[in-house]
């Protein structure tokens, strides 16, 4: 009889070892997925930035600067409507969202060139979206609760969707008028990210791939991560920091456009110089304002930028 009941006994505990098995297994598959970069995200999104990190953001030098020059590519290109000021200054807007990889790759450009010029406060750490969006999860910054001031000009960002694609701010009727009338880009109007400086100059789309941020620059590698990053923006031998740099320092060429060339430490640099006009377009249209690099382009191309949240487009 003892070991008949022993049997059962066996018996009996052989369906809760097989579902203990099954809970591990799917245990490690869930970390496996979230580790992969395919859900989840950082813990660090949403936090301060390091001062370390900002450190390296704001110490790049004019030295490299100068090395890297114009960078690899550039989307810049000079648009005429009333003048944007705010607080007595030329405005800078920018419209993008948490979400997007591109607004995440052009924001360490942003911040970079902008660091020339005054100072951020708020910022914080932010990946772009999981997958199955785009380069997934790549490290960036975001401007929700970021101040920025400048003696020389004024600086408003609309994130417009955090980075589960949900509402976040909202642009104002006047906001989206300057992105309806001047980010009209064929085949992808109301791209982002959208940069207008002072309604002389816009930038629509990232102005380097955010897979730039990935080792080998792999669409399918894991992001280096902030620090690693960062790390890189003062060396000009960089890839990374040829396109961050690069593109940021079209973006001072840009402001010290409009702001009358200040400060004039920053704006006789070489690499504030680095705007230059194509005389005759092929299509007979208004002149660009490119660097060489894009000439080779009819225009931005569409991989590096998303439509706005808020028109009515299909996302891609």
């Amino acid at each position: 009889m003892s070991r008949k009941g022993r049997r059962g006994s066996k018996r009996s505990r052989t369906p809760w070892v097989i579902l203990s098995l099954v809970v591990v297994l799917a245990v490690v598959v869930y970390f496996i997925y979230t580790l992969s970069g395919a859900t989840g995200g950082s813990p660090l999104n949403g936090t301060p930035v390091s001062q370390t990190v900002l450190s390296q953001l704001s110490g790049v030098s004019m030295n490299t600067l100068n090395a890297v020059g114009g960078g690899p590519t550039s989307t810049a290109k000079p648009i005429s409507g009333p003048v944007l000021t705010l607080n007595g200054k030329p405005e800078v807007l920018y419209m993008g969202a948490e979400y997007c990889p591109f607004c995440a790759a052009e924001r360490w450009s942003m911040i970079v060139a902008f660091d020339k010029f005054g100072n951020f406060t708020g910022l914080q750490y932010m990946q772009s979206a999981p997958l199955p969006e785009t380069a997934p999860n790549t490290p960036t910054f975001t401007f929700r609760n970021a101040n920025y001031t400048s003696k020389f000009f004024s600086f408003v960002s609309v994130e417009q969707r955090d980075r589960q694609n949900q509402a976040l701010q909202t642009a104002t009727s006047d906001q989206i008028t300057l992105m309806n009338t001047y980010d009209n880009i064929q085949p992808n109007p109301g791209s982002i990210p959208f940069i207008d400086f002072g309604n002389a100059y816009a930038v629509i789309g990232a102005q380097y791939s955010p897979f730039v941020l990935r080792p080998g620059g792999s669409a399918t590698a894991a992001a280096y991560n902030w620090t690693q990053i960062s790390a890189q923006l003062d060396n000009s031998s960089s890839v990374l920091a040829q396109n961050i740099d690069g593109t940021a320092n079209r973006i001072i060429s840009a402001i010290c456009k409009i702001d009358g060339g200040k400060p004039a430490s920053v704006c006789s640099q070489s690499f504030a110089q680095v705007l230059g006009y194509v005389k005759y377009p092929p299509s007979g249209g208004p002149q660009l304002q490119v660097s060489d690099a894009v000439l080779r382009e009819a225009q931005p191309s569409a991989a590096f930028s998303r439509f706005a949240p808020n028109r009515l487009f299909a996302h891609v």
